[in-house]
């Protein structure tokens, strides 16, 4: 959604001042959006509709859709077939604007706090910031309403909101409701000499929550949100940038939304259903909770490059899990954006990863679910897939679905993509290397399988590059991959591959690392081909297509 800020000098002291007090402390990298008229045209329909940040859910009426950042959406009947609902042009964009009213109106509460931080800034007023980011739409059952969980932040900081909106129609006109989470506020009264701080949290809806006795105007002053110096607290495993929210039910029918990203890492809060708004009395009564943050599932740090962002959260009621998806690394093209995956027993974690790693560790974790690569048969390498989300269909079919972009040159564009998803034997999700195009796995043998195959392996680290003409050093290589009865070969490298009994997920060791995975035929190019994916307890992801 974002690429993150680079401090290229400490000498460059008001930069210094403005990012220490939006809760950029040292150690920290902090993310920032591509200005709106730049991404909201970045598509090519060549390679299908444009929706950045695709966060999937499915209509009460059995229509999937997307929604993601600019207020862009679109819509399919069977995942394969999509149409573009709405794109970036704000004020005539029904999904939030009713005919004869402006953006800016619509969303005057939200945007007020973006004005304040820019008016304390001396931005020019006709050029302050007007965002909606990241959008997540779930239907809320208990009101019968479709919630739009949606952001708006400040360019480079975490002067951030999350808002909720509502409709009857998963296409809008959603109407505004509240304000719910705000980041970036500090508890100093005065700064840069001006008597009044506008993102002192009396400006966020914290001030109403202590005139109504939510909290108290002491317990919010004695918080550690705040820095020595009364600024808001975002290094590495404190508090979060209020962005990219994602809600969610848990298997006793609760709501949940999840949200955050780089600076305090990813937090979850539990929702009063009722009204889509946090649940305050369930934090402050449950153990390792913030009583406005919710509880923090997933940190940041300086082996991750500061980077982590866009979760979404799903529950499978035939593993028994919570998965979560995170995306390291930034959005543009060199940047090395990479989907990463998590597991947990409960809504609120630990969330872990293949290897063992709480995703709470202060190193780099989470099970590489894609990066950069490039078959022989793609025209342009995919770069920086990303800011992913995760569908579980009534008949238990799982897919993954993001933005990818490729190495055509300019690498701008960004397109969606569907991949489904299947279930290992020891209870990871992996996702299948070909485009979703129908296809669904079943019982394979040895004939079936057998055969010659090109392979990527997605290594855990995130790969970049700030230079193109040193593109393909961040693509992973292709290997060679066979299949010959129960005997796999992987560059030379023979190891047994043992089927499941239900005859199409597999297991097998190699050199140490332990994979787990399924086969499933795919189309390519027309063509019906087998493929293979698999993850291992390294936290990588092993690709493989027939050729």
């Amino acid at each position: 959604m974002k690429r993150y800020v680079k401090i290229l000098s400490l000498a460059l002291a008001v930069i210094f001042v403005v990012l220490c007090f939006t809760g950029c402390g040292a150690g920290s990298t902090e993310a920032v959006i591509m200005p709106i008229e730049g991404d909201a045209l970045n598509f090519d329909d060549s390679k299908g509709v444009s929706v950045h940040d695709p966060s999937v859910f499915k209509a009460q009426d059995g229509t999937y859709y997307v929604t993601g950042s600019h207020i862009a959406s679109a819509k399919s009947d069977d995942l394969i077939s999509w149409s573009t609902v709405s794109s970036g042009v704000f004020d005539s964009n029904r999904t939030l604007v009713k005919e004869g009213s402006t953006l800016r109106g619509s969303l005057e509460k939200a945007f007020a706090w973006c004005d304040g931080a820019q008016r304390l800034w001396d931005y020019d007023e006709d050029k302050w910031e007007t965002n909606v980011w990241a959008s997540d739409i779930i239907y809320n059952k208990t009101m019968g309403k479709y919630c739009y969980y949606a952001c708006s932040s400040v360019w480079g900081s975490t002067g951030s909101v999350i808002w909720l909106a509502v409709s009857d129609s998963p296409e809008g006109t959603f109407e505004f409701v509240d304000t719910m989470i705000y980041s970036g506020f500090s508890n100093r009264t005065t700064l840069f000499g001006k008597p009044k701080n506008q993102l002192h949290y009396s400006f966020t809806n914290i001030g109403g929550l202590i005139e109504s006795g939510v909290f108290t105007k002491e317990e919010v002053e004695e918080k550690d949100w705040f820095d020595d110096e009364g600024n808001y607290d975002c290094t590495y495993g404190k508090y979060p940038n209020a962005i990219d929210p994602a809600a969610f039910y848990d298997k006793d029918g609760n709501l949940w939304l999840a949200y955050g990203s780089y600076s305090g890492g990813i937090y979850v809060m539990p929702l009063v259903e009722e009204t889509g708004m946090p649940d305050y009395d369930a934090m402050r009564s449950s153990q390792g909770y913030d009583i406005y943050f919710g509880k923090q599932i997933s940190c940041t740090n300086e082996e991750t490059n500061g980077t982590g962002e866009g979760p979404f959260i799903v529950y499978d009621s035939q593993s028994g899990y919570y998965y979560m998806f995170l995306t390291y690394g930034g959005l543009n093209a060199l940047d090395g954006y990479n989907i990463r995956e998590y597991r947990s027993e409960n809504p609120d974690g630990p969330y872990v990863d293949a290897a063992g790693n709480d995703a709470k560790d202060m190193k780099s974790t989470g099970t590489k679910v894609a990066g950069n690569y490039q078959f022989s048969f793609d025209e342009t390498a995919v770069l920086s897939p990303g800011h992913s989300s995760c569908l579980i269909d009534d008949d238990g079919r799982i897919y993954q679905v993001y933005h990818q972009r490729y190495n055509d040159g300019e690498g701008a564009f960004h397109n969606v993509q569907v991949h489904q998803m299947l279930r290992t034997e020891n209870g990871w999700l992996t996702m299948l290397p070909l485009k979703y195009n129908g296809e669904t796995a079943k019982a394979v043998d040895n004939s079936d399988v057998a055969g010659e195959y090109e392979a990527v392996f997605f290594s855990a680290d995130t790969k970049a590059t700030d230079d193109w003409s040193k593109v393909n050093d961040i693509i992973e290589p292709v290997s060679e991959l066979s299949v010959d009865g129960e005997i796999l070969t992987v560059d030379g490298k023979e190891t047994k591959l043992k089927l499941s009994e239900d005859s199409y997920t597999f297991s097998f060791e190699l050199e140490g690392e332990n994979f787990y995975g399924a086969f499933c035929a795919g189309t390519q190019n027309g063509k019906t081909v087998m493929t293979l994916s698999a993850v291992s307890d390294k936290n990588r992801t092993l690709w493989a297509v027939a050729k």
